[in-house]
């Protein structure tokens, strides 16, 4: 299974709603696992360039 991946969601800058690309890493607990936020960034490419530096 993959250890990072971006997402595309929404979240709110005050009543504003605003695109976010989340970078997240999947953490393994005992029987399952979870993905969880790293960063969050307002451009894909800017996501993507954190995501290349977590796989290398």
């Amino acid at each position: 299974m993959k250890r990072y991946r971006i997402i595309r969601g929404e979240t709110y800058n005050g009543c504003i709603p605003i695109t976010v690309y989340w970078v997240q890493v999947y953490e393994k607990w005992f029987l399952s696992g979870k993905w969880r936020n790293v960063k969050g960034f307002d451009t894909y490419p800017r996501a993507k360039e954190l995501y290349d530096l977590l796989n290398n």
